[in-house]
């Protein structure tokens, strides 16, 4: 039984507002989680104030979203328990680690979130059937587009990137649920991973069906290998 923690997220997109949990390989935290969500708050407008604040802060690549302690696995189909938790939304990485040093501005306290749709889970403990190369998760809505490394291992690397996807115009209800995209050839290793503005051939699941596609990564939103030993 999961207790009741806090569980970062990494916060991604503009139109369409994603939530990306930062995992480890230690119990409760123990989940690679994608999430969709609308934020609100009483008197206020924080998904307007978010998306204003990417806009003005062009460069700034990490936004997270600090919660109340609550249980993950509440949010989960096929039977949610709960479909909104509350927080801090923070523009840099609210812990300060040493990948992403700066610090963190507050643009909003007492943050709701209403989640709309759990993307992807996948337990990490116990560990996931080993890749035989280097996968990913997509999703997004539209044209926003973002691609999570699947993790497997301890060890592993925690990449989030956006990237353009040609080959395959995938529609918002096959991202809904996330769609695989393998890498045949590329060791599923830190030194292999996707690079911004390097075009990689790979194969994305849709529906049983496997279809070409060509993936160039326009920005690396998040990389980490420190939670991941």
């Amino acid at each position: 039984m999961d207790r009741a923690v806090s569980h970062g997220m990494l916060v991604l997109g503009q139109e369409t507002a994603f939530f990306y949990h930062l995992p480890m390989f230690m119990s409760p935290h123990d989940y690679q989680t994608i999430l969709e969500g609308t934020f609100s708050q009483a008197g206020a407008d924080p998904q307007r104030t978010y998306r204003e604040d990417r806009h003005s802060h062009p460069d700034t690549r990490v936004y997270t979203f600090a919660p109340d302690p609550f249980v993950l696995p509440e949010l989960f189909p096929p039977d949610p328990k709960r479909k909104r938790i509350s927080g801090e939304l923070f523009r840099g990485h609210f812990e300060q680690p040493a990948e992403y040093p700066d610090e963190p501005a507050s643009i909003g306290a007492a943050v709701d979130v209403t989640i709309g749709n759990v993307i992807f889970v996948q337990k990490l403990l116990p560990l996931p059937t080993p890749l035989d190369g280097l996968a990913y998760v997509l999703f997004g809505k539209g044209k926003e587009l973002f691609l999570a490394h699947l993790l497997t291992r301890k060890g592993d690397f925690d990449q989030v990137v956006s990237a353009e996807i040609r080959g395959r115009q995938f529609t918002d209800d096959e991202l809904r649920h996330g769609v695989t995209v393998r890498f045949t050839g590329k060791a599923n290793t830190v030194a292999s991973r996707l690079v911004e503005g390097k075009a990689v051939s790979g194969t994305a699941n849709v529906a049983n069906a496997k279809v070409a596609v060509e993936v160039v990564p326009t920005r690396e939103f998040y990389m980490s290998e420190r939670d991941l030993a």
